[in-house]
């Protein structure tokens, strides 16, 4: 009998507990209770925040990193370092958190929302040239579902129509594309450290890159316009009106270079176990993996998703086989962000978003997939058997659904 009508549940154990911390977390919080810096820096990086700017930037491949408030600071201040401004076209995937349209909203911009590739649910370079006219300025890259989109075209695209290209990486930390890191392919890479990412400290991100020039802008937008004494482009309130104090604490850089302590070893076991999900969920029909490029060649799931085709489980709607699989003690939802083009659409500035008439592939996602969290790819290939174990036993009880 199924759990979801009285039977018992297929997992009852629990999952592994998210975030991880241990000794070297407290450890760092108490060194910088003690050492009475605790804000953001100001004139310069705080100690631990210019650590930690320094370590990550250099793990992802870039010379500059200046630490931001949240993720979406990251892409805001991206967006206006690079020059976008009213009227300015910015390309973005159909599916992706909304924060990655919003900011394009916030630096005056206007998105131009494409559809994503079918086989792996990140934006599609087909449509990207497609939408390219005389005001397009950059792309917005995102990376999603533990998949990339594909980083060769689209960086041949921005080369070929002048275009800055920024990567978002709100779930990408640790990527590999041809074993180069995501954030370093494009112009800019923007980082989350939100309590549900592969590293936290709560909040904050960060925005890394080769560009010297667009760093110095960043640090000034980021910290009242201030300029650094080693600035050399003298880019900060002489030359800008938008400057905010964006500023990450010491508390959470503290935190964050203790995460990155462990970003490579959990990336290996989240990326492992997700191969070994996907080559289980093969065996059942009705279940489809996405497509992973290759050339994605370091990768983990945030949020891991499968598609579920309803025709192969006596048509039951996808949200009633969440509720039954959540009830086997699986962790899953339905998709965890509706399309772009209709959550914009929702919260206003309808007039600066540019919108194709259909998304057949985003919003075919609101029918079909399933996610699950990237925190249970931190256990074993039993957990990941206890997964195939309770699609397997609803498919074989769907006359009790």
């Amino acid at each position: 009998m199924l759990a979801i009508k009285g039977g018992k549940p297929v997992r009852t154990k629990p999952w592994p507990a998210w975030p991880v911390y241990d000794e070297r977390e407290t450890k760092a919080l108490e060194e910088t209770l003690k050492s009475r810096f605790w804000g953001g820096g100001v004139g310069e990086s705080g100690p631990k925040e210019k650590e930690f700017e320094e370590k990550f930037s250099m793990f992802h491949g870039c010379s500059h990193g200046v630490c931001v408030s949240s993720g979406t600071e990251a892409l805001h201040l991206a967006l206006l370092s690079i020059g976008i401004g009213a009227g300015d076209e910015v390309i973005v995937p159909a599916l992706t958190f909304w924060a990655t349209g919003s900011a394009v909203l916030m630096a005056g911009g206007n998105p131009v929302i494409v559809d994503v590739d079918k086989e792996s649910y990140c934006m599609s370079f087909e449509e990207v040239e497609k939408s390219i006219t005389s005001r397009t300025k950059a792309i917005i890259s995102v990376y999603n579902y533990g998949n990339s989109p594909d980083m060769d075209k689209l960086f041949e695209i921005a080369e070929k129509h002048g275009l800055a290209l920024i990567e978002d990486c709100a779930r990408a930390h640790g990527f590999m594309w041809r074993n180069k890191p995501a954030g370093s392919i494009g112009d800019i890479g923007c980082f989350s450290f939100q309590q549900g990412k592969f590293m936290t400290a709560g909040e904050g991100g960060i925005i890394i890159t080769n560009n010297r020039l667009y760093a110095e802008r960043c640090r000034a937008l980021r910290t009242c316009g201030r300029i650094r004494g080693d600035d050399v482009y003298s880019v900060g309130v002489e030359y800008w009106w938008n400057w905010w104090n964006f500023r990450m604490t010491q508390f959470q850089a503290a935190i964050l270079l203790v995460q990155l302590e462990r970003l490579e070893e959990q990336t290996k076991t989240r990326q492992a176990n997700s191969e070994y999900l996907s080559m289980r969920l093969s065996e059942i029909e009705g279940i489809t993996t996405l497509k992973i490029d290759e050339r994605l060649t370091r990768h983990q799931p945030w949020p891991y998703l499968f598609k579920y085709d309803s025709k192969c489980f006596e048509n039951i709607p996808v949200e009633r086989f969440v509720e039954a699989l959540k009830a086997e003690g699986i962790p899953c939802s339905t998709i965890d962000h509706p399309p772009l083009s209709m959550t914009l659409t929702a919260r206003g500035s309808r007039s600066r978003i540019i919108r194709k008439p259909k998304y057949p592939v985003a919003e075919s996602a609101i029918r079909e997939a399933v996610t699950l969290p990237q925190s249970i790819f931190l256990g074993t290939k039993e957990d990941m058997d206890d997964v195939v174990e309770a699609i397997v036993k609803i498919k074989t009880h769907l006359g009790e659904l």
